[in-house]
């Protein structure tokens, strides 16, 4: 099975490794040969595939002609067309954030050479993933601006990022960074490969059906409670066709929710339907079509002479005045009010930058209110000092948790959950205090000859955030062992205490002892284990094979 991904001048080719894993090359066709004839610039790309099963990637925003000159340059070269499918899709089947009974909103950000496609996608419980919206921007600036235009309009569960642009952190950390992606969640694992990987996985969802609009707030799942969070969206429109597709007709080439075989374009079957709809509104050529015919009866002449029947005299008395009329009733119940009640189990995970904040639910809560507030900010860097964020029920069980971006300073965190339980009479919120981490500061150690022959050693220490470093001791270590204190080797070099500023690295240089066989150099505080400070910064090194300097 082949993944072949085409549009915006690119064409990426995926295929399953020896090693289980997909490999993808990618090709530039805008030169004018392979534009003129994309037939033989795919013949030379896969010249050993020939006779495989192929699956079709293109952009959201192509359009018929498009899909039918990469299917007809893909068949020229040999190959056989098994299924196509948006390269949004793709994306989300990489990431796993298409499956049965779930119901979500995301954003698509896929990167291919020069351009960013900002894809919104609606899916639903019955694996169908609808195209909302879709535009293409260049690469820089504009595409960072529209990205928060769409997560402000979309208001999205997630953000998917895909592309080879995408691997720098530096770029992903320009999208978590906008205040519209503040409490979503950024996934960003092997961007690169997430259009062909997605592709690739295109046989293991013979249900999915891709539709152009929101999904169809439908499913055969059981529906769940209203969701009681106060977002500021609308509920879809109800699809007038019951397969979820506007025009009768595939346009992915999916294949359809009874058949479940891909690529095969199903036919509107609309026009012989003679059972309606439950939601389709009655009109004239609806009621015609489906009254029973009636044998027409005669009307007997009228009598021109006989005086015309006006029926009994009306009653002159008016009665009692009638009292003002009721509004009609919708039939709807009024939502219930919300109460905030404290969860249980409210505990957290530190990851570097992020907190993992896990809780337990109320059976009956869908949302939850989590409130957070900075105790030093001197330590945590840029970003607000305080946030109010909403969690769905749904995310949270999606991502295992709450996964908040919020620096290794002390935090204040509040959970509460809202439900809409009468009989609830404790309402609060649980509270957690988190203590501060230590500053990461990171050493690097290395060796060089001068040009008199003598060899000389320097270790470069950089903080993430500024903090005052303590004195430290640089050891040198023989043997096969990594020295883990100050006694398992010779101290070379001490470290005075003094002020590190962030980013602002600080290098130290002196004489190396000679040494045969292995040689490490490892840092520790002066201190030694009887005072505290090693736990005034967590000392790393930024790679545990470089402490080994011979």
């Amino acid at each position: 099975m082949l993944a072949i991904a085409g549009g915006h001048g690119v064409t990426r080719v995926g295929r399953t490794g020896p090693d289980g894993r997909p490999t993808m090359t990618v090709t530039d066709h805008t030169d004018a040969d392979a534009v003129a004839d994309p037939a033989t610039a795919l013949a030379a790309l896969l010249a050993d595939a020939a006779g495989a099963d192929v699956v079709l990637g293109l952009p959201a925003s192509a359009g018929r002609e498009e899909e039918d000159r990469l299917r007809d340059a893909v068949e020229d070269a040999g190959l056989h067309v098994r299924a196509i499918l948006p390269a949004p899709i793709a994306v989300a089947l990489h990431y796993g954030a298409i499956d049965e009974g779930v119901n979500r909103t995301l954003l698509v950000v896929d990167q291919a050479a020069a351009t960013v496609e900002l894809t919104v996608l609606d899916v639903a419980p019955d694996l169908t993933a609808g195209i909302v919206t879709t535009r293409t921007e260049p690469v820089g600036d504009g595409a960072l601006a529209a990205t928060a235009r769409e997560l402000a309009a979309s208001s999205p569960d997630a953000v998917l990022l895909s592309g080879e642009l995408y691997t720098a952190p530096a770029r992903r950390a320009e999208i978590e960074e906008l205040p519209e992606a503040r409490g979503l969640t950024v996934r960003c694992v092997d961007p690169e490969l997430a259009v062909v990987r997605g592709l690739l996985l295109r046989e293991d969802f013979g249900l999915l059906r891709v539709i152009n609009g929101p999904a169809p707030a439908r499913s055969r799942f059981p529906r769940p409670p209203a969701d009681p969070d106060p977002q500021p969206w609308q509920p879809l429109p109800q699809d007038p066709d019951p397969r979820g597709e506007p025009d009768g007709k595939d346009p992915w080439g999916t294949g359809s929710a009874a058949s479940g075989t891909p690529g095969e374009r199903d036919e509107p079957a609309r026009a012989d339907r003679t059972v309606p709809d439950a939601h389709d509104e009655p009109g004239p050529a609806s009621a015609s079509a489906r009254a029973p015919e009636r044998a027409p009866t005669e009307v007997p002449e009228p009598d021109l002479g006989a005086e015309p029947d006006l029926g009994p005299e009306p009653d002159l008395d008016p009665g009692p005045e009638p009292g003002p009329a009721e509004p009609p009733s919708s039939g709807l119940a009024s939502a219930p009010a919300l109460r905030a009640v404290p969860v249980t189990q409210l505990q957290y995970l530190r990851r570097d930058d992020h907190l993992l904040v896990l809780w337990a639910w109320p059976d009956t809560a869908l949302t939850a209110r989590v409130r957070w507030r900075r105790e030093d900010a001197t330590a945590t860097g840029d970003g607000p000092r305080e946030g109010d964020i909403s969690c769905r029920r749904r995310t949270y069980e999606h991502d295992g948790g709450l996964d908040l971006a919020l620096g290794r300073g002390a935090i204040t965190l509040t959970v509460e959950a809202l439900v809409a339980d009468p009989a609830v009479d404790t309402e609060g919120a649980a509270s957690l205090r988190i203590p501060a981490e230590p500053p990461v500061v990171e050493y690097e150690p290395a060796l060089r000859r001068r040009l008199t022959g003598a060899r000389v050693a320097t270790v470069t220490l950089t903080a993430r955030t500024g903090c005052d470093l303590p004195a430290l001791r640089i050891v040198h270590g023989l043997g096969r062992y990594r020295p883990t204190s100050t006694a398992d080797g010779t101290v070379v070099h001490e470290i005075p205490a003094q002020r590190l500023p962030a980013g602002t690295p600080l290098t130290v240089e002196f004489p190396f002892p000679g040494a045969k066989g292995p040689s490490w150099l490892v840092c520790f505080p002066a201190g030694g284990p009887d005072t505290d400070h090693d736990r005034d910064i967590d000392l790393r090194p930024t790679a545990l094979h470089r402490l080994r300097v011979t």
